[in-house]
């Protein structure tokens, strides 16, 4: 049986008191902000061999003014994450070009990664001012098919461009946006297939927001061929920073097309915030996890404990661990 991945990275924090960067000032137990459905299980339980572990965490774009919260102050953490974390796919956001030297030269062999700079579809490491999406698997549980990116943007309206109001594409994006996207074979559950789409939506467009999950959609239908996605005989997950409610109207093609990990899952904490804003006002859940397919949903946690410093990013890291059918 295979231990609880969902939780060592919890279990190693006695073993990560030696990190080199220096603890934020009120380093402590983030305070609890709401009732747990289920307490997790304890770190070392069994779980069922065939679980994946999915996630999403926006890393913070590498920005010098943050002080106490800069990357520097951040990044051996942030490493620490997320090679303990046991993800088999994890996607992270605003990755410069820094971090993601870091990390590509930080990671566990295990894994391998895809990622794209959102201005000008390239490498992140290529770009000296702006940021991606960077999407990394677990190359011994899962072997990549397929593999690509897209712009958040109408495909029928052509490669987006510049609008005269300062607006991108035809959905008048603040910026331009992309996703990642992989079609892996389960090594440890032969015969099974994943798609996984991570992205990061526009912060300001309602239009940007609503467009983009119709094309999550739109796209997983492609990929994998299936209609009728929460009924798939394949798993399909879309995870990221979605920069929206799970309410709110811009995400109503996701929540009919597919589950939602944060409120399905049996064991969860549907009220813990994802955007922490480094302890500030304004704090909220946008960073999603769906899912559909041949999945059971077993965990859902909002990761707050994050050894060295106090707030790992001014998101938390989301994981979703759950089984096949």
């Amino acid at each position: 049986m295979k231990k609880n991945i969902l939780f060592t990275f919890m279990a190693m924090t006695a073993a990560v008191t030696m990190l080199a960067c220096e603890e934020i000032p009120g380093t402590g137990t983030p305070a609890d902000d709401g009732e747990e459905q289920e307490q997790p299980e304890e770190p070392g339980t069994d779980q069922e061999t065939d679980a994946l572990l999915v996630g999403t965490f926006n890393i913070r774009y590498y920005n010098t003014g943050d002080g106490a919260y800069s990357w520097e102050n951040r990044e051996k953490a942030v490493m620490n994450f997320i090679n303990t974390c046991g993800a088999d796919i994890l996607v992270m956001q605003e990755v410069c070009q820094k971090p993601a030297e870091y990390i590509t030269v930080s990671l566990d062999d295990k894994y391998d990664w895809i990622e794209v700079d959102r201005n000008t579809g390239k490498s992140i490491l290529e770009s000296e001012s702006s940021e991606g999406v960077f999407l990394m698997w677990n190359q011994e549980r899962l072997t990549v098919k397929d593999k690509g990116w897209f712009w958040l943007a109408d495909p029928d309206a052509g490669e987006p461009q510049w609008n005269s109001d300062g607006s991108w594409s035809t959905w008048n994006s603040a910026l331009p946006r992309t996703a990642l996207w992989i079609e892996a074979e389960d090594n440890a559950n032969p015969g099974h297939t994943v798609y996984f789409i991570g992205t990061h939506y526009d912060h300001f467009s309602t239009k940007a927001k609503t467009g983009s999950s119709n094309l999550m959609v739109r796209k997983l239908r492609e990929m994998s061929g299936q209609t009728n996605l929460k009924n798939a005989d394949v798993a399909v997950f879309v995870a990221g920073d979605l920069n929206t409610e799970y309410d709110a109207v811009e995400l109503a093609t996701l929540r009919n097309a597919m589950y939602d990990a944060r409120t399905t899952s049996p064991k969860t904490n549907t009220t813990e915030m994802t955007f922490n804003n480094f302890g500030g006002t304004g704090q909220s859940v946008i960073d999603h996890i769906f899912y559909g397919g041949n999945l059971k949903a077993e965990q859902y946690e909002v990761v707050t404990d994050t050894p060295g410093v106090r707030y790992i990013s001014d998101h938390y890291p989301v994981l979703f661990r759950c089984s096949y059918k």
